[in-house]
Parts: C-alpha cells; structure tokens; sequence
C-alpha cells in the first residue's frame, strides 16, 4: 500500500505544479536541475570530467525516463500531470523540436518499413506543387563536395575533426532530405475514427470524426506560404503553396501541434489535399459507420499493449 503521506505530498506538488502561474516555473527548471545533478554526481564520487561516455550515459537515461513517464503517465497519472512532470525534464519546445529532429532524421527508415508493411487506413496525398525535395536534391551534390573538400584540406592528423565534420555533412544530409520529402512520406491518414491531417514533420492535427460538423471541398489558394498559417483566432491553414482544398468545422476546438509554440486550438481547418473529394466520400463514409476502438483502448488489453502516447510519438 502506498504511504498516505506520499500520495498527498505528491497530489500537493503537482497541484503546485499544474498552477498557470507555475507553468513558466516548471518550464525553466531544468535551469536548477542540471546543476543539481552535476553536483549530486560529484557526491557520489563520480567523474565527471570524462564527458563523453558519461554524456552518453545521462542522455540515454534521460531519454528512457521521457520515454517511461510519456508511456505510463498519461494511464497512471493523467495527461496533464504527465505534461508537468515531462516540463521538469525538458522544456516542451526542446522536446517538439527533439521529437520533430527525430521524425526527420528517420523518414527513409519509417518509408522502407511501411513498403514492407503498409499502414493500416487509408492515406491522402498532398504533395503535389511542392518544390522542396527538388531544391533539397540541388543541395546535396554541393554539400557532398563541400564535406569531401575539408577532408582533404585538413591535414591527416586531424582525426577527431575530419571525424566530427563529416558527421555534421551527414546529418544535415540526411535533415535536409528528411525535411523536403516529408510531404511525401507522412500524408494524411483516417484510421480508427480519427483523421490526422499533417503539414510535414511540423504540424499535425488529430480530428475525430464525430467532431467534425462539416466538411466540404473549398479550392482557394492565398499567397506562396507552405505549412501552418493562422488565421483569426479559430482558423488554421496547413497550405501547400499557398493552397488549400478542403475546410473542416469542427464542434469543439481541436489543437493543431507546432514545434515553436504550443499546440494552437481552433474550431476550423482548412488543409490542402491532392484528391479532394476522395477525402471528403472517405470522412463522410466513416461517420456513418460507429468505431468501437476507443472502447478497446478504454477497457480493453489494448490501453497496455500499443498506449496512444507512444503511438502518436512514433507516428
């Protein structure tokens, strides 16, 4: 049995914590953290002018410890006490910027393992009038003559450098691919009752379709601007080019993910789609029809097996 004292002590510092005006507190505790742990590793005797195995060290654990309380803390504690604890390790713009680093750097993997495995649901483009991967595919040859240029012009003995550099000319490679085909690899998706709209790597919405009041097919394009344009307050654009094919209205506000802010929610979406009124027959059809998944995911083996958090981190 867990002590009563704990619990309440427990239930008093995330009460603290969840406090709007203590939002910027958690934000920036890594600030007292970090140093508190350097000194905490001298006390227990550790070296820590070794920085690379034990940088290593602490970025794995770091890693697992946002990977466990991400997993479990949504079922055993809730959503938004998880979100606080998760702040007290990593300010939330650091761990969007993390997770969208990682989505990029693992793009090529993820679109060889779904041509193996195709992905449940049905898919829709919205590629088509990008220019990013043609522009991506013009840099590449440069950076490689770039990275093969210093190599040579670095004296031999300069291991560790040459070594350093040619691993930075790799990822940003690998980034800079990663970015531009994004729109190719990671479309929009309708599966199990919720339709997730994307713009890339960046931006993502995850609708319900039993939220949604309408949607039509609305052709209009504004400018050049590719990505998230917000609109009055309520109104998000994922555009393409400046384009966009449908309009969604939804019942309640739904938040749209952003790697720089924080999750934006609006009541309309109006997103770019190559096949426009396949994904409306697609949406319309599938409300018809009564999805018993969250059920599943609610009191079934499900909620322990594939967790929607880890889900949605891998998608």
């Amino acid at each position: 049995m867990p002590n009563p004292v704990a619990v309440r002590l427990f239930d008093a510092v995330l009460g603290f914590l969840l406090r709007p005006r203590a939002r910027r507190i958690r934000r920036w505790s890594f600030l007292v953290t970090v140093p508190l742990g350097f000194f905490a590793g001298r006390a227990l005797g550790l070296d820590l002018g070794d920085g690379v195995l034990l940088g290593t060290a602490v970025a794995i654990l770091d890693v697992l410890v946002l990977l466990g309380v991400a997993v479990a803390g949504a079922h055993l504690l809730g959503r938004e006490r998880r979100d606080a604890l998760l702040d007290l390790l990593m300010h939330p713009v650091a761990r969007r910027l993390v997770l969208a680093e990682a989505r990029m750097l693992l793009t090529f993997p993820r679109a060889l393992m779904r041509r193996v495995r195709p992905p449940v649901g049905a898919t829709f483009a919205y590629h088509r009038g990008t220019y990013e991967l043609g522009f991506a595919l013009a840099l590449v040859p440069a950076m490689l003559a770039e990275g093969a240029a210093v190599h040579l012009l670095l004296p031999d003995s300069w291991f560790w450098p040459k070594l350093v550099l040619a691993t930075l000319h790799g990822y940003g490679i690998l980034m800079l691919l990663g970015w531009a085909a994004a729109p190719r690899t990671e479309p929009h998706r309708l599966h199990d009752g919720v339709l997730e709209l994307r713009s890339g790597h960046l931006y993502r919405a995850r609708i319900a379709l039993d939220g949604i009041a309408a949607i039509d097919v609305q052709r209009r394009r504004q400018g050049s601007r590719t990505g998230l344009v917000l609109g009055d307050g309520a109104t998000a654009r994922l555009a393409i080019s400046g384009r966009t094919d449908v309009v969604l209205r939804l019942e309640a506000p739904v938040e749209v993910e952003r790697p720089f802010g924080d999750p934006f929610a609006v009541t309309q979406i109006m997103v770019a789609v190559d096949d426009p009124e396949r994904l409306v027959s697609a949406v319309r059809a599938a409300q018809a029809v009564p999805s018993t998944v969250e059920d599943h995911r609610r009191f079934g083996l499900l909620a322990w097996l594939a967790p929607a958090d880890l889900a949605d981190a891998l998608a």
